[in-house]
């Protein structure tokens, strides 16, 4: 178990924390929710539009419940197929006003650019291996982020509940690609509600404080952004000094 107050891990019934001194509130009996199937597990009582959307309502708008609730262990088949409906059904939508956006701006391009957009992946003739592609590559990023999140729940000492827990929440944390279908906002909607479900979701289904879940979820994505910016700021620089080379040249 761990600290209320400083989040570090103490032995099981302690009265007071060994770090902090804090005194540790005794458990209230039945507190602890049972875990139980989720209805899209629970699809022979659901029947299968009916456990997907319940899933789906109850990830988006209880997760809290919802994530303390879940199993964390029954196998990865389940959560593996939920998040490809899911997702298949937010990239469509996607794919679909990319395709709208850019034959919109269409009149508006250089023919160049033009001409490059035809041959995107998307829209070119690439198109029909994308679409058999694109449900591996989400697997692929399901388990690359799983595994990645996990790594970093190790490095704090917060994944009890073991890999399978943190692939569980990572795949029901794909339910906010629904929201793909909102044309030009539906992205950066999807990546922070996502970022959001995963964090509740790895607190309630480990057992640990919001800061370890955060930073689980969050140093990934700000170490990458820092890669980013440095890269830019990199560039950036290069070009500043080749221009100042070309000044001091033809003073």
């Amino acid at each position: 178990m761990f600290c209320p107050h400083c989040g570090r891990e103490i032995s099981e019934g302690q009265p007071f924390c060994q770090y902090c001194g804090a005194r540790i509130a005794e458990p209230e009996t039945g507190a602890a929710p049972e875990r139980i199937k989720t209805p899209w597990e629970d699809r022979e009582n659901t029947g299968f539009l009916g456990g997907l959307l319940a899933t789906l309502r109850q990830a988006l708008f209880t997760p809290s419940d919802f994530f303390a609730k879940m199993p964390v262990t029954g196998g990865l088949f389940e959560p593996v197929l939920y998040a490809l409906i899911i997702g298949m059904t937010g990239l469509m939508f996607f794919y679909f006003w990319d395709i709208l956006l850019l034959d919109s701006l269409g009149n508006f391009m250089t023919p160049e650019l033009r001409a490059a957009s035809e041959r995107g992946l998307v829209r070119g003739p690439g198109a029909p291996f994308a679409a058999v592609l694109t449900p591996f590559l989400l697997i692929f990023w399901l388990f690359a982020a799983s595994g990645l999140l996990h790594l970093f729940l190790l490095l704090v000492r917060g994944a009890p509940a073991g890999f399978e827990a943190t692939f569980r929440v990572a795949s029901y944390s794909i339910s906010p690609f629904v929201f793909l279908c909102i044309p030009a906002f539906g992205l950066p909607i999807t990546v922070l509600w996502a970022m959001t479900l995963a964090v509740i979701g790895l607190k309630r289904a480990h057992g640990i404080p919001t800061c370890k879940a955060s930073f689980a979820v969050l140093f990934p994505f700000l170490f990458i952004c820092g890669i980013f910016f440095m890269i830019v700021a990199l560039f950036l620089g290069a070009v500043a000094a080749s221009f100042g080379s070309m000044w001091h040249m033809y003073r």
